[in-house]
């Protein structure tokens, strides 16, 4: 059955939701700030807090249903949360941003918590306070927002720097502030900050099991965790703690879902190859480069839906665009290696374009070098040169590809000419990026030729199909698989981030002396069926005289579509599209206004000659 609290809060909770997103696309297109009614949000978003933290409370680990409450709740608390203004006090600040952090990792939105606390201006909080409780409290209050934001390895060295200068002050703070209180006062504080003392060390808990994957010589860190968590609640209880009960059950929930999210928890014990290789992704050169969590389809495909481990022969991945497909594909691709190792088994990754084919290969060259897995490419010409046929026999460990990048094409032809033969390593793998070409007129009849000749003749060949959207992925997996197959869609069910679809149209003003007719640009926000952000009226975007300077010049499409673009590219890069590639030429005219001109720079010219060398 719903919580109680969410049947009453049903109209007053869709209420708020559009004004927070009213709020947002008002900040976020135009910059500008928007009447919205804050009360109403704020009284909402602590309405679906209450929710979250009886939810918490409660043993609902066997209940799907109310995991999924939690989890709208929590998301849903985090959007109205995000576009209050924050609290004048830094330490409410603090406490502010940390609860809409926890609330945002419990639904699923980590990544959006990290980005906004990236962007977000950070209180200055009172760490160096001669008062040991601000002191301390202002310590957990940073740390945990670190561990949320996690801008890589600065954030994870910064919590233990903070924590160890937090027990290096306690010797000199902590007695005269204790003989301080009043007697009658004093056993409640004590209690507080052991429980502040036990929030700090199950950070550092987490700090470390978030790049070395291991603490004190335990892999699995939900004990630990709970253990101080446990001592924090049993304090809480104890003294009727207010403020810090509520953010504790918050931060242990929290904790618990950043550990299940964890690169290490999600790939453990799977094989040497996969460990070798998380740690890499770990390291990174020890900067903001480096993956310490999986996105959540990530989790649900690696982990829940057991691809890791498992002997389905064909699977077909179907995630929105920005989830993380191909590192989803190169764990599978290590555990193929792995699989067919004595064999000395080779992968097909198959890209429909020739970019497509050069970005992947760049990719996975990077990613496969610390575990020297070479990783080759050819071209998409229907032919092989002697420097491919070179390539392609190369023998030995040191020198032999174990991954080979090509167009399906490509590889359709080396394998009719006998490649897999030739070469006396069996192909054990095929990656598809972009399988919905499959559903193609044109080319997907050659890739379906192809799969079928693959699946008749390769003893050993698996597969993995990667698409944003396929309209029969179960088919498709039974056709190559058989029973033994599976079809992963969570295409309906996660968003890397906010969008916002908008149609934009030109309006004409009233006709001004010795000119042309003026105009302005409405946008109208479209509601969709993928949970985009959208308001009831039109918003009014300028007009740009140095590329359009009349009505009538802006009525053309591509017109259009510049001022559009130069508007919006205030907030961020921007990728505008045409119908046909010549026509794109046109478009870019309109662009080469004075506002937009860069001084020549060597990295341009870098530029121009690899698109050079790359295209043509």
């Amino acid at each position: 059955m719903s919580h109680w609290l969410l049947d009453r809060l049903n109209d007053t909770r869709q209420h708020a939701l559009k004004q927070a997103s009213r709020a947002q696309i008002h900040h976020e297109l135009l910059d500008a700030p928007f009447g919205e009614d804050a009360e109403l949000i704020r009284r909402c978003a602590d309405a679906l807090e209450m929710v979250v933290l009886d939810l918490v409370m409660e043993d609902i680990a066997d209940d799907e249903e109310k995991q999924k409450e939690l989890k709208l709740s929590a998301a849903d608390a985090f959007r109205l949360l995000r576009v209050l203004p924050r609290p004048d006090d830094a330490m409410d600040a603090g406490m502010f941003l940390l609860r809409a952090g926890t609330l945002a990792v419990l639904g699923d939105k980590g990544s959006d918590a990290a980005r906004w606390l990236r962007e977000e201006s950070w209180p200055e909080l009172p760490l160096e306070s001669e008062d040991w409780s601000k002191r301390t409290w202002a310590t957990i209050l940073d740390i945990w927002l670190r561990l949320i934001r996690k801008n890589g390895w600065s954030d994870r060295d910064a919590v233990l720097e903070r924590i160890s200068r937090l027990r290096d002050s306690q010797l000199s703070f902590e007695k005269d502030y204790l003989e301080g209180q009043e007697p009658a006062h004093a056993k409640a504080t004590a209690l507080e900050l052991i429980g502040l003392y036990h929030l700090a060390k199950a950070a550092e808990v987490f700090a470390y099991y978030m790049t070395d994957g291991v603490v004190d010589g335990k892999y699995q860190i939900h004990k630990l965790l709970e253990t101080h968590f446990d001592r924090v609640l049993a304090v809480c209880k104890q003294a009727q703690m207010v403020e810090l009960e509520p953010l504790s059950w918050l931060v242990a929930a929290s904790a618990s879902q950043m550990a299940d999210n964890s690169i290490w928890t999600v790939t453990r014990a799977v094989n040497s190859r996969v460990t070798e290789f998380v740690k890499n992704l770990v390291e990174r050169g020890r900067g903001d480069r480096a993956i310490f969590d999986m996105l959540p389809p990530q989790r649900r495909t690696l982990a829940e839906k057991g691809l890791l481990g498992s002997s389905r022969r064909a699977v077909v991945v179907s995630l929105p665009t920005s989830s993380g497909k191909t590192l989803i594909a190169e764990f599978r691709i290590l555990q193929a290696l792995n699989q067919f190792d004595h064999e000395r088994g080779w992968v097909a990754y198959l890209a429909p374009t020739r970019t497509l084919v050069n970005q992947i290969a760049r990719q996975l060259r990077r990613d496969f070098e610390p575990l020297n897995i070479i990783v080759e490419q050819v071209s998409p010409a229907l032919e092989i040169d002697n420097i491919e046929v070179e390539l392609l026999h190369q023998r030995g460990p040191a020198q032999e590809f174990r991954v080979l990048v090509a167009t399906p094409e490509k590889l359709d032809l080396m394998l009719r000419r006998g490649w897999e033969e030739e070469i006396g390593r069996p192909l054990t793998l095929v990656v598809v990026d972009e399988a919905h070409n499959i559903q193609n007129v044109r080319r997907g009849l050659k890739l379906e030729l192809l799969l079928a000749t693959i699946n008749s003749e390769c003893q050993h060949a698996q597969f993995l199909l990667l698409t944003p959207f396929i309209n029969n992925a179960r088919e498709v997996a039974r056709w190559l698989g058989g029973q033994n197959s599976e079809d992963i869609s969570l295409a309906l069910d996660w968003q890397p981030n906010d969008r916002v679809i908008g149609i934009v149209q030109a309006e004409r003003g009233e006709a001004l002396k010795h000119r042309s007719y003026d105009y302005q640009l409405r946008m109208e926000t479209v509601h969709t069926t993928r949970h985009t952000l959208f308001v009831d009226e039109l918003l009014t975007l300028p007009k740009n005289e140095d590329i359009a300077p009349t009505y009538s010049k802006v009525s053309n499409p591509s017109a259009l579509a510049a001022v559009t673009a130069q508007k919006l590219q205030e907030r961020g890069p921007v990728i505008v599209m045409h119908t046909r590639p010549d026509w794109v030429w046109t478009l870019a005219e309109r662009l080469k206004i004075e506002d937009n001109r860069k001084a020549p720079s060597q990295n341009i010219e870098l530029v121009q000659e690899f698109l050079e060398m790359e295209f043509g």
